[in-house]
């Protein structure tokens, strides 16, 4: 696929017309369909804003390279990793605190704090897994990924 038919498949895809592309990029319809049929090139310029109105990246215009991973992929990959580690860590503090009380007093009231801290570790596993998830539902795709 080449410059051209990635332009006309990104407009297409938006359901938008040539028309339309040329007001948001600030040209004629006739340099958009000059694009899309292979009879010129679209400067920098109108590059940048078609990737930003087509929600792509200039690679992906430009040369087909849809993004990998980006910057806000290994974010989420570093704070999923993150809270795993401290999940587990109030996991393991909450259960040796309620031994330990367990151990000295044997009564059900000394341990519900220990149960909470074991609640806020669970909370965290399932907090990691929702993140992941998402993450792994928009990856691959050539449009830019915007997590709020």
């Amino acid at each position: 696929m080449n410059i051209a038919d990635r332009i006309q498949n990104l407009r297409k895809v938006k359901g938008i017309s040539q028309e339309e592309l040329a007001d948001k990029v600030g040209v004629s319809r006739q340099a958009v369909s000059k694009w899309e049929g292979e009879q010129s090139v679209p400067d920098l310029e109108k590059v940048i804003i078609m990737s930003e109105y087509l929600n792509v990246t200039t690679d992906y215009i430009l040369k087909g390279i849809e993004p990998t991973e980006d910057c806000k992929d290994k974010s989420h990959a570093i704070a999923s990793k993150i809270l795993y580690v401290a999940s587990t860590a109030f996991i393991v503090i909450g259960l040796l605190c309620a031994f330990g009380s367990w151990y000295e007093e044997q009564t059900a009231e000394v341990i519900w704090g220990s149960m909470i801290v074991q609640a806020i570790g669970v909370a965290g596993y399932f907090i990691g897994d929702v993140r992941k998830f998402c993450v792994k539902v928009n990856k691959g795709l050539p449009f830019r990924q915007e997590f709020r």
